[in-house]
């Protein structure tokens, strides 16, 4: 498994090793809707894929981070840390999968308060586990929702794991190849469910509108909040990497695309269809030759 490659490499004997293939295995059943209290993903864009490659990414970028801050050092992540990072980043979706009493919504309708739905379920989660005394930490999740500001009260500590594991979920999304199409075909519609898109008064009232829209999301949102809200740690794939960033190239390969098609007006050169793996049997390369999909 790529996860435990990397921890074997950076915390061998400093975290528990039975727990990540658990936790692993609980995303999976979770989203597959096998898990005790949760019903199937029905979500589009937030599926499981986008979990495991968020969970994958953020292993790159502590293997990154570790690379410069030893687990011992003074600004150090050390094991048991760095594998509640992980969890957090399989679980840190979870709150859109709706609830035994749920059957009736659709999942992305629970978007505006799914992070406060995540955290609650990951308390409960972790409470009798190995990494039971991290449980007041689950509200790192919150740096994954837009806008969210991390508190100053926060340590040093926190901010830097928070903002790990919110790279890794906006690195994963804008890097895939089939972003453009994602956006277009899964998240307007997830946009849709809550009112966010699909109104002639809605920001993105149209399938055009959003994608018009997401070089301005780059340019604006998307860049500060890595280079600034997150402390630009997105500068460990590089680390890890030994130099390259694939990521960042796929991300500006994306965003170019796009401009090249807006200003010609060519949207319907857009012409792969995504599929949506919510549910579906956990990706051969995540488990077991560490290739990312999307890098």
């Amino acid at each position: 498994m790529a996860l435990r490659e990397i921890f074997d490499r950076r915390y061998a004997g400093s975290y528990d090793a039975d727990f990540l293939r658990t936790a692993v295995a609980d995303a999976v059943r979770a989203y597959r809707g096998e898990y005790p209290g949760l019903l199937r993903c029905d979500a589009l864009y937030h599926d499981l894929r986008h979990a495991l490659e968020t969970a994958l990414t953020m292993a790159r970028l502590l293997d990154g981070y570790a690379t410069i801050h030893a687990p011992n050092d003074a600004a150090g992540i050390d094991g048991d840390l760095a594998l509640f990072g992980i969890v957090l980043a399989l679980f840190h979706d979870i709150g859109l999968l709706r609830r035994d009493a749920e059957a009736h919504l659709w999942g992305p309708a629970l978007t505006p308060v799914h992070e406060e739905r995540g955290i609650e379920f990951m308390e409960a989660y972790l409470s009798g586990t190995a990494l039971a005394a991290l449980v007041g930490e689950c509200r790192l999740i919150m740096a994954t929702k837009p806008a969210y500001k991390m508190p100053t009260s926060w340590s040093a500590t926190e901010r830097t794991l928070a903002s790990l594991l919110a790279t890794a979920d906006l690195v994963s999304q804008t890097s895939d190849r089939y972003y453009l199409e994602k956006c277009r075909d899964f998240l307007f519609l997830e946009f849709s469910s809550f009112g966010l898109a699909g109104k002639l008064d809605s920001p993105f009232p149209d399938r055009k509108a959003l994608l018009e829209k997401t070089p301005e999301f780059f340019d604006g949102v998307l860049r500060e909040r890595l280079d600034v809200e997150f402390q630009g740690v997105r500068r460990y794939l590089r680390v890890h990497m030994a130099g390259d960033d694939p990521w960042q190239d796929s991300m500006q390969r994306n965003v170019s695309y796009l401009r090249t098609l807006l200003k010609n007006d060519e949207l319907d050169q857009l012409r792969r269809r995504p599929k949506s793996n919510s549910g579906e049997p956990v990706q051969a390369g995540f488990l077991r030759n560490g290739v990312q999909t999307n890098a």
